[in-house]
């Protein structure tokens, strides 16, 4: 069930033990997506420096990369609809809380392609480049998709380093289904390019449509991943 605190449509409230034993009460609730808003700079801070192809590129160590980045992320998140929703403490106030995850999906059909959403943008750094390569070969894996009309898919997963091991990652990946159900889409979907965002998803019982080998990735992206994620999985739930 669903309900609203103030602007924000709340999704499901959970509790979880810290390392120390204590109970923290969290919950996750809708939060807009607007240039330089507590969502974008969470992205910014967390997801880009750790998500294993943005860190792999480089993109977060590079002023020319990064300011490039700001402007794509800005670019495509206008194109296409775009749905955030954070994990923040819940403690009863309608005050806006800390982001403690996040989670972000775009409502995208089976015809829409990443290279004609930023049509018309001028990349000019190499890391920018390579990591617009990279997504365009890790696009050729998922064409299973393309039988579902229209789908969320997702741009990113990510928890803050200081709220790790709660519990919050299956949490949120959970909650694209309930959005699923919630706006009648048949399907979510996202490369899973973490081992805790993969043991989430299968957690919440997300079937695999492909999968690659972390050397196969590497040859054909040019990139050097970290050797503890074997491989990369194509993940995706449907809702009856």
């Amino acid at each position: 069930m669903s309900d609203a605190s103030g602007s924000c449509k709340i999704w499901t409230r959970f509790e979880s033990k810290k390392a120390d034993g204590s109970i923290i009460k969290l919950r996750l609730e809708d939060r807009p997506v607007e240039p330089e808003n507590d969502v974008y700079e969470f992205l910014m801070e967390h997801f880009v420096p750790e998500e294993a192809v943005h860190k792999a590129s480089g993109v977060s160590k590079n002023e020319e990369a990064l300011k490039e980045y700001r402007e794509l992320m800005t670019f495509v998140f206008k194109a296409v609809p775009i749905h955030a929703i954070v994990c923040c403490v819940d403690d009863d106030s309608n005050t806006v809380g800390k982001i403690l995850g996040l989670s972000v999906v775009q409502l995208m059909r089976n015809t829409d392609k990443f290279e004609d959403l930023i049509k018309g943008m001028e990349i000019k750094s190499e890391r920018m480049q390579r990591l617009l390569y990279a997504a365009k070969v890790l696009d050729g894996y998922g064409e299973d998709m393309k039988k579902y009309d229209i789908f969320y898919y997702g741009r990113g997963v990510i928890v803050h380093p200081d709220y790790r091991r709660l519990g919050i990652a299956v949490q949120l990946v959970r909650v694209r289904e309930l959005l699923c159900t919630d706006t009648g889409i048949p399907m979510t979907c996202a490369w899973m390019s973490a081992i805790g965002s993969q043991k989430a998803a299968e957690q919440n019982n997300w079937k695999t449509m492909s999968e690659v080998p972390r050397e196969e990735l590497e040859e054909k992206t040019g990139f050097t991943f970290d050797k503890n994620l074997p491989t990369f999985k194509f993940m995706y739930k449907t809702v009856d």
